[in-house]
């Protein structure tokens, strides 16, 4: 008598997914501070990402030089962690961190730190769009407000899936002292980012921030940008 033989064929269990993405980058900065200046790029960023939660982090370092004077030497490393409150429900609670340094204006060193709730507009395959409202503190080394100082937050966050292979990410937020309103950090972040099919992991992408301070140190600018455009491999 001959026994079945499970077809193992069929039986295989599809490949899951990893909750893990990650890229680094490579390419040319513009930067309008003090002066517009050209110069280099470097990013690198990671992310987890399941049916609850998101977890993203990233480092950007720009370089700038004219004549051998340094015009622009800036990083900054952020990270930050979302979690929904159950499978169906819009609302969610964050919390968030940032290291920066800028050589060139005069607070130096600034650290960010972050938390609230906020809620889904659209959180979709394609769309995912979340509004925020929260509080926290930042740390200047130097200048006009060295120290820490209490803030509030109110910022959003977007992930969109323009077509196959083209994607937006983009952030705002606004971070107002508690002690005076009129002190207030505003930054603005956009990424694009463009597969190239016939390179695997390949990808062009264009980046632009905006930081405005309204109470910026002595000889610093209200505002400064940074575009980038480069190269970024994923993994």
């Amino acid at each position: 008598m001959e026994e079945d033989t499970p077809d193992l064929v069929g039986d295989a269990a599809p490949e899951e997914k990893s909750p893990w993405t990650g890229s680094f980058g490579l390419g040319f900065t513009a930067s309008k501070t003090a002066t517009d200046t050209l110069g280099l790029n470097l990013n690198t960023a990671v992310s987890r990402q399941d049916t609850m939660s998101t977890w993203a982090s990233s480092i950007k370092y720009v370089y700038n030089s004219d004549d051998k004077v340094v015009q622009d030497n800036f990083l900054v490393a952020q990270t930050d962690y979302s979690r929904i409150l159950s499978l169906d429900s819009p609302w969610n609670w964050f919390a968030n961190a940032s290291y920066q340094f800028n050589q060139t204006e005069t607070y130096r060193q600034r650290l960010k730190g972050f938390g609230g709730a906020g809620y889904f507009v659209s959180r979709t395959d394609d769309l995912s769009w979340n509004v925020r409202g929260g509080a926290g503190s930042t740390w200047d080394e130097r200048g006009t407000k060295s120290g820490w100082t209490p803030r509030g937050l109110v910022s959003t966050v977007a992930d969109w899936k323009i077509m196959d292979g083209v994607a937006f990410v983009g952030s705002a937020s606004f971070e107002p002292a508690f002690e005076d309103f009129q002190n207030y950090l505003a930054v603005i972040e956009m990424k694009v980012n463009i597969s190239l099919t016939m390179l695997d992991k390949l990808s062009m992408y264009f980046t632009l921030r905006d930081e405005y301070n309204s109470r910026p140190g002595n000889g610093d600018t209200y505002n400064q940008i940074w575009v980038t455009l480069g190269f970024a491999y994923g993994f």
